[in-house]
This record gives structure tokens, sequence and C-alpha cells, in this order.
């Protein structure tokens, strides 16, 4: 058989027979090749040098005659070290010399050849076996040292068998100091000389250990190091009484958890408990003082004169004036539970009588009213405080709470700077909401609502729609605030039809507009509890002709928390419908992400309380984690509140899609925004916003007031 330097190795075995007598050789190659091997034949040593130059044979078939030759080349010796060899040799004493020569089997001569073949084809079969498990071996080498968790096989007598880099790292030691066959007390004592163990002392561990072994089924459990670190184990006994188990450090994954439990309960400006963290400390106060039948106070306070600041000098310095009031609070009231509502609204719960509340009041008022120097500028503060004690002012949350905010009313009718504790007598603002309610009812016949409209842009400035916004003015009061409306309305059916006019006048505007933009309607919590919202829906749009993907729902989490099954059903209503569901007010509740598990939203709605805060590390990160939120869940991301050019351009650069807020436009009757609607002439101006507005717009933009969205 000739072979040439082009000769190319297939997945065949090549054996080379070397030497013997070409009658003998031939027959024997002729058996191999009929086994399905390659096989071949050198008679002489300057042949099968020829051959070794060109091919490396899987076996070697070294015949006596030139096995004397073979081992006398060092350099023939050495390149075929790895190729295992069956020496033929002429008597049996010559197997001792074949074998210290690193012969791997022999055969004396005369050969038969049936003996032969079975050796060739048992050796082959087992080198094809060494390297499937030295495939394996790398596989399985590869596959530990790459995978995220410390691994380690432990035997019977608590021995090292075997552990990747990662083992060691997740500890803090340097891999090679970690060895096979240290026992488990000796990897554990270099654990403890670095702080990489439990508070417990090292033989306790170890006991702890042995107790775990014991054990047949997995077990799982996570530990706390010394070192601050936190080490996530499974451990499962293998059937020989030893162990394999995975280490992986969860450190940064509970700081995130303790993170994101914190911001739940925790008011990301000030870094004060937060409503929910409130209602959930005064019903477990309430638990305990009617078990005692022991007094606590409520005392609820704003600032004074707050909106003042916010006009005056910006939102930013009122921002540093709330986290002034919240240290000012929190270092005079010690031992209380103090909280921040939301707003300047801030609430404490104080152990004690009234005497006790009334001292910690003065302390608040006194507190309060010393002047603030806030960049360089000199901020004059106050507070008004309402107090209610358990239980003579009330035996729940609510009337407690109620009439803390009942007492504060009073106390800022009294001209501020002053705390008041609650009386009956306080009632009468209760009958001003029932005045307010009245006029309200009327103001429905009367026509004295409108709608505003506020455009919505995508972030390069195009705008897309429009939301509407309602609006009270009062014959006598002047323009009333929704904040302050809405919720009257929401008390009682008004809602109902106040909101079923917004949506009909909305779709009918809408529907009149030459460009197709959309159009976003709020919908109150109230809407979903009473009448056919879903058949007061498709009634609009098929009274007004607005086609259903122009228009947007937002609801808040108001919608779902009272009754979850029912409004996720009228909202699945809704949408089959055509329209799109916009979840309104995002972040500013504790089970959003919840929601957007439970239901198919159409779109994020950031609230502006973070775009306002956007220059604090936590409301730039809240942002840029429901940007991303948004975009693994494919769902398009709008920020309301947007004021100025550096909210904007931080938007921009997190890839917001959509933004709304006075720098885009205010809520203006929808006349003034024809040009946007394709009512006026000048096409060129169609639907831009200049992201570039002038600094004297940004200022008077930061000086106006503010009226809430909801559907107001």
């Amino acid at each position: 058989m000739l072979i040439s330097a082009s000769h190319t190795r297939s997945s065949t075995p090549l054996i080379i027979l070397a030497g013997g007598s070409y009658e003998e050789a031939s027959s024997v190659a002729r058996s191999i090749r009929e086994m399905g091997y390659s096989c071949v034949c050198s008679p002489d040593y300057r042949t099968f040098k020829q051959h070794a130059r060109l091919v490396k044979p899987d076996l070697l078939l070294l015949d006596s005659g030139i096995d004397g030759e073979f081992l006398g080349d060092a350099k023939r010796r050495e390149e075929f070290q790895s190729v295992p060899t069956i020496h033929l040799v002429s008597t049996a004493a010559d197997r001792e010399h074949a074998f210290a020569a690193g012969a791997v089997d022999c055969v004396v001569k005369p050969v038969l050849t049936e003996e032969l073949l079975s050796r060739v084809k048992a050796r082959l079969e087992l080198l094809q076996t060494e390297k499937q498990l030295a495939q394996l071996k790398m596989q399985f080498a590869t596959t530990l040292e790459n995978i995220g968790q410390g691994v380690c096989f432990f035997d019977a007598d608590q021995r090292l068998i075997l552990s990747n880099r990662r083992y060691a790292e997740v500890y803090g030691l340097p891999p090679e100091m970690i060895k096979p066959g240290m026992t488990l007390s000796e990897i554990t004592e270099l654990r403890y000389a670095v702080g990489a163990c439990p508070v417990v002392p090292h033989d306790e561990y170890l006991a702890w250990c042995d107790a775990i072994n014991s054990k047949a089924s997995p077990q799982d459990w996570s530990v706390e190091l010394k070192s601050g670190k936190v080490i996530r184990v499974h451990h499962e006994r293998t059937s020989d009484g030893g162990w394999v188990s995975t280490h992986e450090d969860v450190t940064q994954h509970r700081d995130a958890e303790r993170q994101i439990a914190h911001l739940a309960l925790h008011d990301p400006l000030t870094d004060l408990p937060n409503r929910a963290a409130l209602k959930q400390k005064l019903d477990a106060l309430l638990e305990h003082h009617r078990m005692q039948g022991s007094p606590f106070a409520v005392l609820c306070l704003d600032l004074d004169r707050f909106k003042e600041v916010n006009d005056l000098f910006g939102h930013n310095v009122g921002d540093l004036v709330l986290c002034l009031a919240a240290k000012r609070l929190c270092a005079v009231a010690v031992g209380a539970f103090v909280a921040r509502l939301g707003g300047d609204e801030f609430m404490v719960l104080a152990e004690g009588d009234a005497s006790s509340a009334a001292q910690v009041a003065d302390l608040i008022i006194t507190v309060l009213s010393e002047d603030a120097e806030i960049e360089g500028t000199r901020i004059r503060m106050g507070t008004s405080l309402g107090v209610a004690v358990f239980p003579a002012d009330g035996d729940n949350a609510a009337e407690l709470m109620g009439n803390a905010d009942a007492a504060l009313y009073r106390a800022k009718a009294d001209g501020r700077g002053t705390a008041r504790f609650f009386e009956p007598q306080m009632d009468k603002w209760l009958r001003e909401r029932r005045e307010l309610q009245r006029d309200l009812q009327a103001a429905i016949s009367q026509q004295q609502l409108s709608i505003v409209y506020q455009p919505q842009a995508n972030i390069g400035g195009d705008v897309t729609g429009f939301e509407a916004l309602l609006r009270w003015n009062h014959p006598t009061r002047g323009n009333i605030p929704p904040t302050v409306f809405i919720p009257i309305a929401e008390e009682s059916s008004l809602m109902i039809e106040i909101g079923e006019w917004v949506l009909r006048e909305a779709c009918r505007e809408a529907a009149s507009w030459p460009r197709k933009l959309s159009v976003a309607v709020n919908l109150s919590p109230v809407q979903f509890k009473h009448g056919d919202l879903a058949g007061l829906v498709k009634s609009a749009l098929i009274e007004t002709g607005l086609e259903p993907e122009r228009l947007e729902l937002e609801i808040t989490e108001g919608v779902l928390i009272d009754d979850l099954e029912r409004a996720i059903s009228t909202l699945s209503q809704l949408k089959a419908l055509g329209l799109r569901i916009a979840m309104d007010d995002f972040g500013t509740g504790y089970s959003s992400l919840s929601y957007l598990q439970s239901f198919a939203f159409d779109k994020i709605k950031i609230d502006q309380s973070f775009v306002r805060n956007i220059g604090l590390s936590q409301s730039s990160a809240i942002i840029r984690a429901v940007i991303g939120l948004g975009r693994g869940l494919n769902l398009p991301i709008i920020a309301e509140g947007v004021e100025s050019t550096d909210q904007l351009a931080f938007l921009t650069r997190e890839s917001c899609d959509q933004v709304q807020g006075y720098l885009v436009g205010r809520p203006r009757p929808i006349s003034d925004y024809a040009k946007y609607l394709g009512h006026a002439n000048d096409v060129e101006q169609l639907a831009r916003v200049r992201p570039a507005i002038s600094a004297q717009q940004e200022q008077s933009h930061r000086a106006d007031s503010r009226q809430n969205s909801g559907i107001g």
C-alpha cells in the first residue's frame, strides 16, 4: 500500500505493520483490512521511517526483526511515544524486554492470525474508549470551570475529590490553595482564616455539616458570612456516603431584594417611610394599644407656604426643603414613627397621651419654623399640625388619620404655624365638601366643566396625540383644581356622569381632527365599579366615528386594588374593542409590577414625581429601570411632567419613547393646537415641538402652578 504526503486520515483506525516477512505481513494486513481498519506494511526499517514521516498510526505492530533499530532510534521512539505498540517477539523470554521498552502487548511468533487480530481489535476498542473518556473529561472540566457556581465533590471520608476555581473564589481563597485530598476541616480552616465563614465557631460549624450530610434528601440553605457575603448552597449526598454541593454568591441578589423592599416602603426623595409603611405601622400600634388600653397620637402636618417655595425657587429647591424638613422631624421626634405621605404632607405616630403629643407637636413646630439656608438663599419655613389621640379621637386607622387631617385644616384656618387637637366640631370641612359636591352637580348641568388638551410627543418632538384633562371653572370660587373636585366626584355617583361626558366629548373632538392623532382619556376606579364601562366606550366610538386604535384609556393602580378580577375582566373587554390601555402613575404604588403580570398593558406612564426628581440618583435609577422594563416587555414608555431640557436630555439618553409636560405643551383648549391637528395652513410647523426652548420659557414653566392629570 503506497502512502503519499497528500494522504488524508479518515476516522478509520490506521495500523502500521513494521517488519516481518512479506508473505506473513501481507496476510495479516489483509485480515486487518477485512476487519474494517486501514493497514500499512513496512517491510524494513527504512520504509517504516518513510511511512512514519507521512502519517501517525493509531497502533504499531513491531516485528522483532526491526525492533532493535526502532528502540535504538531515540527520535523515532519519542515521536511514537503516544502510539500504543504491540511487539511481535521471537520467544517468550523476549516479552519482559518488550514490556520494558513500552509495549502495551506482546505476541510470540509464530503469530496466530486470529490471536493477533483479536488483540488488535481489543487494543483499538480500548483506545477508542480512552479517547471518548478523554473527550468527556475535557467537556466535564470545561463545564465545571465555566459555570457560575462553585462546585465540590467530597468522599465518605470528607476528603475533596475535585472542585472548580469558582468554589475557591466564592470564599475569597486563591484557587491553588484548594487541592484534591484536603479534608473538609482543612478547607474550612482556610475559610475561617480569611473571614469567609459563619459566625459560629469552627467545631460547631463542622458538627452542623455532619448533621446536614446525614440527611438523605437534598438540602438548600443560605448563610451570611462574617465578611458580609451571602452564599446559597445546594447539597446532595452521593451513594458512597460522600456529597456534591454547589456554592453561589448571591450577595448582590440579596442586596437588590433589600433595596426593592426598601423602595416599596420608603419615599425616594426623603427616604422616610411612605404611606404603605405608615399603614403597616399604624395597624400594629392599634393592635398593641387596644390590648394594653394605652393611648398614642397621630400627628398630621404639612409645610406652610410650600407651594410658594416651589413657584418662586423651583422644584429643586423645594425638594431640598422637603429633605431638610424630614431630617429635622426625625431629629426632634425621637422614638416616633415619621412618614412622608406625599407632597409636603408628613405624619408622625408617637407613643403617649395628649400631653406627650402636645410636647412633640411644640418641638416640631419650633424646629420647622427655623429658616433654611439652601443654595445661598434663605427660605422661610413653617408648619401647621393636627393631632388625633387614640382611642378618644378614633379607634381605627381611617378615623384617626381623618380626624388628624381635620385638625390640620383647622390649624391652617387659624393662621398656620400652630397645632390643633381634634375636636368633634371640626367636621365643618366635611360640610364644605358637601357644598362643593352640590356645586359640582350643578356644574354638570350648567356647563361649567370643560376639557383642555395637553400634547404628547415622541422623544424626537413629533406630536403623536393629546391627553384630555378636565377643568372646573366655578362661578364664585374660580378654577377649582382637579385634586379638589375629583375626589368629591368619586365619593358620589357624579363621577359616572362626568366620566361618560369626558369620554364622549374627547372622542367626538378627536374624530374631527384631520390628522389621525391619538387621544388619551383617564378612567376613574369608580367607573369600573358601576355600569357597563365596555358598553359605554363601544357606544362612544360608534357614535363619534373615532377609530378604536386612536383611543387610549389611562388607569392607575386604584382601578385594580379593590377588585382585581373584575377590573381585569373589564380591561380585557375594553382591549377587545381595539383600543389601547396605559398604566398611569407607574411606580408610585407598591404593586405595579404584579399588575403588569396580570394584564397586557399597551403603555407605561412614568409618574411626574420621578421626572421632577430626575437629578436624584434614586429617581433616575427608577426611571432607568422602568424604561428597561418597558423595553423588556416591548411596551412603549411615556414620561409625564417634562419641564426642562435637562429632563428631556436624560430621557433621550435613556431611550424613553414619549414625553408629556410643559416643555411639550401646556393643557389648553384644543383650538390653541390647531396647527398640530391639520387645521392650519402652515404645514411646515405641523407636529414639531422644539425641545430647545428659551431660558425665559423654561423659567416660566417652573413658575407656573401645576394642575394634576387624572380625569382632571
